[in-house]
């Protein structure tokens, strides 16, 4: 039997079943109804699961995973996958695509609405067609960490990002290894408080999409410091200087193994001299710019006021 000639007899006998509700539900008990109901459901579920051609006939995580390659980068409601899948724990399939096949796909669970990401609990959102092939290595490390309790989400967060120095990471891995709603927060302290070089799309590395994060460097690139600059702030001054270095222009793309600098913020007026976390008294220098300026091997023109 083809393809078509299935989607048409399922079509037929869902209409059939619903033109019999609408003619006799007036009838019957609230059992009865309930009864033609779940009769109606279990047609539109086996039309649902034979709605395209290549993905009629497989499990219902191939035809999950089909769906949501074909719609990388859209987001996609939970009663999609439930219509696609023919079944309810379509949510454990979707685990199973991320932790098992390294698939990157974010939820409404690990929202980080300072950093863009703020989905729905019931979206989905493939960030990639192709699996990251070290995922399901960092899933097993994420599982290890998160085990542990010393130093609270903000320590594990830190462990498990030293793990992997320079790969992308999602907003995904590091709530479930927090084990926290605010991992994201538990980030930007990492980042602005105890100097480590973690990057986002609004931190120096556009290339990056929302939900992601690298850290740069296993070493810290300033001393711990209580710098709290608001991440509200941190983004103006990123955009305000397109992500580019404000003294030697350099950016993101000049990036090279020879050569890996990162941009960082830098008080004009010294905070320790209290200086203020405002966009007028910030600016962004590249790593090797910013370490000329505290050595005192470059200096900040007298004018470098926005």
């Amino acid at each position: 039997m083809s393809h078509e000639t299935v989607v048409d007899q399922l079509v037929r006998e869902a209409e059939s079943v619903l033109a019999r509700y609408g003619t006799s539900y007036r009838g019957l008990d609230w059992r009865g109804k309930v009864l033609l109901l779940v009769e109606l459901g279990a047609s539109v579920k086996n039309l649902g699961i034979n709605t395209d051609r290549d993905a009629s006939g497989v499990r219902a995580r191939e035809r999950i995973r089909l769906y949501l390659v074909r719609h990388a980068g859209v987001v996609i409601a939970a009663a999609e996958l439930e219509v696609v899948s023919g079944i309810s724990e379509y949510g454990r399939r979707v685990r199973e695509l991320r932790v098992q096949d390294g698939y990157r796909i974010l939820t409404g669970h690990s929202n980080d609405p300072e950093d863009g990401l703020d989905l729905k609990p019931s979206d989905y959102l493939l960030l990639d067609p192709e699996p990251d092939i070290c995922a399901a290595r960092r899933w097993h490390i994420a599982n290890r960490i998160r085990r542990q309790t010393r130093g609270g989400s903000r320590g594990r967060i830190l462990r498990y990002m030293q793990q992997s120095v320079g790969q992308v990471l999602t907003s995904e891995e590091l709530a479930y290894v927090a084990k926290a709603r605010q991992y994201g927060r538990r980030v930007r302290e990492l980042r602005t408080e105890d100097g480590y070089a973690i990057a986002t799309r609004f931190t120096g590395r556009p290339d990056l999409r929302m939900g992601e994060y690298v850290l740069e460097t296993n070493e810290r690139i300033a001393e711990p410091h209580d710098r709290r600059i608001p991440y509200d702030v941190q983004k103006k001054v990123y955009a305000k200087a397109d992500n580019k270095c404000e003294l030697c222009g350099w950016s993101r793309e000049m990036w090279t193994r020879e050569d890996p600098r990162i941009l960082e913020l830098h008080h004009i007026k010294e905070h320790v001299k209290g200086g203020k976390n405002t966009p007028d008294n910030l600016t962004v220098l590249c790593s090797r710019c910013h370490d000329g300026v505290h050595a005192g091997r470059v200096s900040l023109p007298d004018d470098f006021r926005r």
